[in-house]
């Protein structure tokens, strides 16, 4: 099974590179409050550093939380995003302003929202060939007040119930010590790493580097 590596919160053309040559299939761009989060202008030059890479290359992903429609479609044509990743609380109605692949943050919580989500990931279906389908969960820790990159562990067991029914990219505490034992466990369709690829706060490449090589012991992130 082809499977896919994203890091996310990368805030530097040399760390967006790093990871292209660790090997990640998907680079994340946090637009939402965050310690990682990236201006426009910065997405705009780690964009182009990473679309000049001669293919296979990472495709890019842009992070939001609770912001509307109009703003992240805004946001994905200038900086040239190609998935977005909407990681609030954002109702299950909610456009897909440029009807590019969707990433809705699942913490498993139970609340009517998700339900909703859920049914409408199912809705879509998996994906036809390789890379992200039109919709994905992405499984992450709940943590109150927090939006993801807190480095908690999400729920694995139901994660793996979860990612039986619809296509999941699993996030929440992942780390090169523990992404091979996470994808035996869960098998999902890729994995999801910030905080356990940083060292005092910051992308370290080393670690992205060890994090795909241990998440290629179980078939993970081909780039097929």
């Amino acid at each position: 099974m082809s499977r896919l590596i994203k890091i996310c919160g990368l805030r530097t053309i040399d760390l967006a590179l790093a990871a292209a040559t660790a090997g990640a299939d998907l680079i994340g761009l946090v637009f939402a409050p965050s310690r990682r989060r990236v201006t426009v202008a910065e997405a705009q030059a780690i964009a182009a550093a990473v679309r000049a890479l001669p293919p296979p290359r990472p495709l890019i992903v842009g992070l939001f939380v609770n912001e509307t429609a109009d703003v992240i479609g805004q946001i994905a044509l200038a900086t040239g995003l190609e998935a977005i990743q909407l990681s609030g609380d954002e109702p299950a109605d909610f456009p897909n302003p440029l009807e590019l692949p969707l990433l809705k943050a699942i913490r498993m919580t139970g609340d009517a929202n998700e339900t909703a989500w859920l049914a409408r990931i199912a809705a879509a279906g998996p994906a036809t060939g390789p890379g992200l389908p039109a919709l994905t969960a992405l499984v992450d820790a709940h943590v109150a007040g927090a939006y993801g990159g807190t480095g908690q562990r999400a729920d694995w067991e139901r994660a793996a119930q979860l990612a039986r029914r619809v296509p999941v990219l699993l996030a929440g505490g992942l780390t090169p010590d523990n992404v091979a034992q996470a994808i035996a466990a869960v098998d999902p369709l890729g994995v999801d790493v910030s905080s356990g690829v940083e060292r005092d706060g910051q992308k370290d490449t080393g670690l992205m580097a060890a994090f795909v090589r241990a998440a290629r012991v179980q078939g993970v992130g081909s780039r097929e």
